[in-house]
């Protein structure tokens, strides 16, 4: 999962093959990374057109669709199954000015260079002898196939990354730059309604030593009215123009959707027998409670007891902390949501690279865990194609049920591991400072 995994705090430096690493120019980095998308999405033209596997995503033939819709005055929400913000529709309606494969391409063209753009705030937010993880998420095949494909994630994780970048550019000095924080933050939630979890977070942040019991601050309410009025802003907006259907569409939608399909949940047991039943008025349908633990862990048990390290006296620390917390806190609401496909795990890998900053975890125990996250992924996967393509309907005696419940355990293990890394680290960084105060 780490290429050298270090020890102690972010002040330590990589070994001899990372050091290699560290001096490669960021223009190379960053040249190799464009080299690679190009690559990748010519092959994909080329498969599109003579394999009989597409390579593009449903996902895009789904939003296109919605941005003929626009081209022609229409709502967007008269392509079946679109579900997002009518500002990615409006986005993409260069796709409809014609036939041509390219000018087809158009989104897919905006959504690489948003990949681009989040490996580079990804690099320019790690400390300099550590911008070489940024290739986690910039040579990362399954990133760079993510947004190839046109799925529209990579929009959406580089607008997270330069929220916390404007957040801890000036060590949240600068009430201009806590502004368009929070101005960001309000059109990420517009996009997808998940990054509202990183609020608590970023206001512990501001003003990282005020009480719990007086926590206003004129930056926390700068931060939050501006958050607020770009999110109500765009919002009201898409409201104004397509009414409530908007609404319906883009949010209501998600709290009883039944997505039964490639979904690793451990209420996908639930859910796949919930679409096939008419469930009676007032029975207990427990996926739909799933919200509960978590909110309740990532909106507040994670970024609380974990504060402490956003009240270190050193900046470098105090920023990391805030990135591992990020990370946490998504990897937790991914786990607990009952709804979760691969490209889901796009929203915690963009994290990935500042949470292995300083990282406590060594080499050994990395690879068993990640080792342990693709195997249990793929024994969901296995039984997953048993039932959706082989029409093995034995649900649970194929495996599908244990798989699941499986997943789920091993990312719950992953999940205390990087807790109790941040917590360990937390400990060294404070008997580090003891230490100073003695000499």
């Amino acid at each position: 999962m780490t290429p050298a995994m270090v020890k102690g705090n972010e002040d330590n430096k990589p070994g001899c093959f990372t050091s290699q690493l560290a001096r490669v120019p960021t223009s190379a980095i960053l040249f190799v990374s464009l080299v690679l998308r190009i690559s990748f999405f010519l092959f994909g033209l080329y498969q599109d057109e003579n394999m009989p596997l597409p390579y593009t995503d449903i996902d895009y033939y789904v939003f296109t669709d919605a941005a003929k819709f626009v081209a022609i005055n229409e709502s967007p929400f008269l392509r079946a199954t679109y579900r997002y913000t009518p500002l990615l529709a409006w986005i993409l309606v260069p796709t409809t000015y014609s036939t041509h494969r390219l000018w087809f391409s158009f989104g897919k063209f905006i959504f690489i260079v948003c990949d681009l753009v989040t490996g580079y705030v990804s690099m320019i937010s790690l400390p300099s002898h550590y911008t070489y993880l940024s290739t986690i998420w910039l040579f990362n095949p399954m990133v760079i196939t993510i947004s190839t494909r046109g799925s529209s994630e990579s929009l959406l994780t580089s607008f997270v990354l330069l929220t916390a970048y404007f957040l801890i550019r000036n060590n949240g000095k600068k009430l201009t730059d806590i502004i368009v924080s929070g101005f960001l933050l309000g059109v990420c939630v517009h996009l997808k309604i998940y990054p509202f979890i990183y609020a608590p977070a970023f206001l512990l942040y501001l003003d990282a030593n005020q009480p719990l019991y007086a926590p206003f601050t004129q930056k926390r309410l700068l931060f939050a009215l501006s958050a607020l009025a770009s999110f109500s802003g765009l919002t009201y907006w898409m409201y104004y123009v397509y009414g409530w259907e908007y609404l319906d569409e883009a949010y209501f939608y998600h709290l009883i959707r039944l997505d039964h399909r490639h979904n690793f949940s451990v209420y996908n047991i639930s859910l796949y027998l919930n679409s096939a039943t008419t469930a009676e008025v007032g029975s207990f349908q427990f996926e739909k409670w799933a919200f509960l633990p978590q909110l309740a862990l990532t909106l507040f048990i994670i970024p609380l007891s974990l504060k402490e390290g956003l009240q270190s006296q050193d900046k470098n620390f105090r920023d990391s902390i805030l990135y591992k917390i990020m990370f946490i806190q998504t990897f937790v609401f991914i786990m607990l949501n009952k709804v979760c496909t691969s490209q889901y795990f796009i929203w915690f890998l963009c994290l990935l690279p500042q949470t292995l900053v300083g990282t406590t975890i060594s080499g050994r125990k990395g690879l068993v865990v990640l080792l342990g996250w693709v195997l249990t992924q793929g024994l969901w996967l296995f039984n997953g194609w048993r039932l959706e393509f082989c029409g093995k309907a034995d649900i649970f005696i194929s495996g599908l049920f244990f798989s699941s419940s499986l997943f789920f355990l091993w990312n719950t293990y992953m999940a205390c591991v990087f807790i109790q890394d941040v917590q360990q680290q937390i400990r060294l960084q404070r008997r580090d400072l003891e230490h100073r105060k003695k000499i």
